[in-house]
């Protein structure tokens, strides 16, 4: 696929610049407005684009360096700043801060972090080999000051 190889040849090259919050938003968002399966769709092109484009970027095996390394690229994408909060050998707990889609929104009464739990599910799949499901439970679109998601592995 053209559109897969410009973005893995983009990911290896870095970007040439960054896009504006307000930018980024206003596509995310603008979605919501268009279609009714908005948040399926954002959630597997994060899950799709993880697995085959950022997941051989992503280090480690174990959660702990897995979401370290996500972090550095959530971080220097402008998408927020990753932590655990809890885990067990079946679930997680992920904290992300800053949130591109979410901090400082007003509440619309609906997480609208999809593009991001895609992300990490995708990642989290390749990198522990087990299926992975990714909830967003607290988010800026509910009016938390935080996002919270709720990792499940299978």
């Amino acid at each position: 696929m053209v559109f897969e190889k410009e973005l893995k040849d983009l990911m290896k090259k870095g970007s040439s610049g960054k896009v504006s919050i307000k930018t980024y938003r206003m596509v995310t968002h603008g979605l919501q407005e268009i279609s009714v399966g908005y948040s399926s769709a954002l959630y597997f092109a994060g899950k799709k684009i993880a697995k085959n484009i950022l997941a051989d970027q992503i280090k480690g095996n174990d959660l702990k360096s897995i979401i370290k390394s996500l972090n550095s690229f959530f971080k220097k994408e402008g998408l927020g700043t990753l932590s655990i909060k809890e885990m067990t050998e079946k679930t997680a707990t992920i904290i992300l801060k800053n949130s591109a889609s979410s901090s400082g929104m007003t509440p619309v009464g609906k997480p609208v972090c999809f593009f991001e739990s895609g992300l990490m599910s995708g990642v989290l799949e390749v990198k522990t080999k087990k299926k992975v499901i990714v909830n967003e439970v607290l988010c800026g679109g509910l009016g938390d000051k935080i996002d919270e998601f709720l990792v499940k592995f299978e």
